[in-house]
């Protein structure tokens, strides 16, 4: 008789319909968690009832579903549907993380601050990032935050991969755009604005702080002078890379 067993079977969980929530145990390591994520799923919920289930391991540690959970907890349910999968080790933070993100990588409800958070638990680099996220929340972007120290267009930052090209500068730009930020605000300091005089200093001026100093000379010069362009997404960087053009001149003349 011929032999059916398939050698490379993958493996799966047990389904158990009925979990009881106060069984649970939340990922330390998973984004945060909020409530207008919360209220959406509980409306979702109650509109179509329990279409999936969450993902836990045979301990209880969700892996997958946190917001459901929630959800549910405001409908006032006191258990979950539930596929538990044993082959996942909760009990490594690392492991426990690396399932997760593998889950939601290209999921667009995780932000980029919820990767640099998670890795950040693991990962040096991503943690000295994120405490100068905390530091400066309020006056720069995260985004631009992780493009001071990573560089932009980062394609690994998702996979936690990403290493800090040169902190000390990256501090050095991020305590200028804060600076900025704080003496003209948000709508004169753009987001998109600062991404593209980060990618000049990066590429064009080389890391060089002289010639960068040179264009946050000329940055806060438009800030005071509201110059039209400050806020252009299609005119701002190339009047920096003018300005930039004009340092080199000054320091060839010299």
């Amino acid at each position: 008789m011929k032999n059916t067993t398939i050698d490379n079977e993958l493996k799966r969980g047990v389904f158990k319909p009925y979990y009881l929530i106060s069984d649970l145990k939340p990922a330390k390591v998973n984004r945060d968690l909020y409530n207008s994520h919360a209220e959406n799923f509980k409306h979702k919920l109650k509109a179509n009832d329990w279409l999936s289930p969450v993902i836990i391991s045979n301990k209880g540690d969700v892996i997958e579903g946190h917001h459901r959970i929630e959800s549910a907890k405001l409908l006032g349910q006191s258990t979950v549907p539930a596929y538990i999968v044993s082959w996942v080790n909760t009990d490594i933070e690392k492991d426990h993380l690396n399932c997760i993100i593998s889950l939601n990588n290209g999921n667009k409800a995780w932000s980029t601050l919820d990767y640099l958070k998670a890795f950040a638990i693991e990962n040096e680099d991503y943690k000295i990032v994120y405490n100068s996220y905390k530091a400066n929340s309020n006056n720069i972007s995260v985004g631009n935050i992780v493009n001071s120290y990573f560089g932009c267009a980062n394609k690994i930052f998702k996979k936690g991969k990403s290493k800090i090209i040169n902190k000390l500068f990256a501090d050095y730009l991020v305590s200028k755009f804060s600076y900025l930020n704080k003496e003209y605000g948000k709508n004169i300091i753009a987001a998109y604005c600062v991404r593209e005089l980060i990618k000049v200093a990066y590429t064009k001026a080389k890391q060089d702080k002289k010639t960068v100093d040179f264009l946050f000379k000329k940055y806060e010069e438009m800030a005071k002078s509201n110059h039209p362009s400050i806020t252009s997404i299609t005119k701002f960087k190339p009047i920096m890379e003018l300005y930039l053009n004009e340092y080199n001149m000054i320091i060839t003349n010299k």
